[in-house]
């Protein structure tokens, strides 16, 4: 019965951490959904992107097998990916120039430019693919 109540004992204590934080054996915390700060792009930010990614040849095409299904996906900010649509990371010479973006991958779908948080695959971003931005 001893050891019924001190195993018990030893789940409730371990549980808190199976919820919040693992704690590393330096004792640092380290949280087990990180998440991504708030991306705040300027339109000037957006145009270099969009020029960038505009020279690369990786729209997604909705003849292939594994894209299909995806054809009828509406591109929204909040919005996970569809199944079979793969982010890519951004060229090095975004970057380069904003090495907080190391984190987010992107797509360029339906004329868009999506910008994606590589740990939930979710659209924080999008914007015009032939449209420069003002």
């Amino acid at each position: 019965m001893l050891a019924i109540v001190l195993g018990g004992t030893a789940i409730s204590q371990a549980q808190p951490n199976a919820q919040g934080a693992v704690e590393l054996s330096n004792g640092t915390k380290v949280p087990q959904n990180p998440s991504l700060p708030k991306l705040k792009l300027t339109n000037a930010q957006r145009e270099q992107i969009r020029k960038t990614v505009l020279t690369q040849h990786n729209e997604v095409e909705f003849r292939l097998k594994a894209t299909k299904a995806a054809e009828n996906f509406t591109p929204a900010v909040g919005a996970a990916l569809p199944k079979g649509v793969k982010a890519q990371s951004l060229p090095t010479q975004v970057l380069s120039q904003m090495p907080e973006l190391r984190d987010y991958l992107y797509v360029k779908m339906k004329d868009q430019v999506l910008i994606v948080n590589g740990m939930t695959n979710k659209i924080v971003d999008m914007f015009s693919e032939t449209q420069p931005l003002s």
